[in-house]
């Protein structure tokens, strides 16, 4: 009688293992494939982030040395855009103050998103610049690939 219990329970309890192995199977693969899904829905114009130089790099088909004239501004390029994301985000914060301090619609919201508009304008423009130094130092045929990139990212609202 001991021994069939005995039996039953280390069965009971193989039965709650394999349980709970296939439940963190479950959870990784959905996991894995939640992450694959994501990853692959971002791939829009993204030179900008930490991945976006390689992208770029490969949707160019680049070679050596057109990588090192690219990389030749592309440092003073990231520090740039770095320091006008840090005041981007500084003005932001500005707004974001005003918006709690206040109960309605004073001229300091003017003021604050004309300001935080400055800011974006000049990190448009300094990626529209970034945009022509690639193109110059590019083949033609690289060139366009660059233009069409370029175009496609520009209809992606964000």
């Amino acid at each position: 009688m001991i021994t069939k219990d005995r039996s039953k329970r280390t069965r009971q309890i193989l039965t709650l293992v394999a349980l709970a192995l296939l439940m963190i199977t479950i959870c990784i693969g959905a996991s894995f494939v939640t992450t694959q899904w994501f990853s692959k829905s971002q791939d829009d114009w993204s030179h900008d982030t930490p991945h976006g130089h390689d992208w770029l790099h490969e949707e160019l088909d680049l070679n050596e040395q057109e990588e090192i004239a690219i990389d030749a501004f592309e440092g003073d390029y990231r520090r740039q855009r770095k320091a006008l994301l840090n005041e981007f985000e500084s003005r932001v914060g500005d707004l974001r103050q005003i918006l709690v301090d206040t109960d309605q619609y004073v001229p300091e919201v003017d003021v604050a998103i004309h300001r935080l508009h400055e800011v974006h304008g000049e990190l448009q423009e300094l990626s529209i610049q970034h945009y022509y130094d690639m193109l110059s130092v590019l083949p033609t045929e690289k060139q366009d690939k660059l233009r069409q990139l370029a175009v496609k990212a520009l209809s992606q609202p964000e």
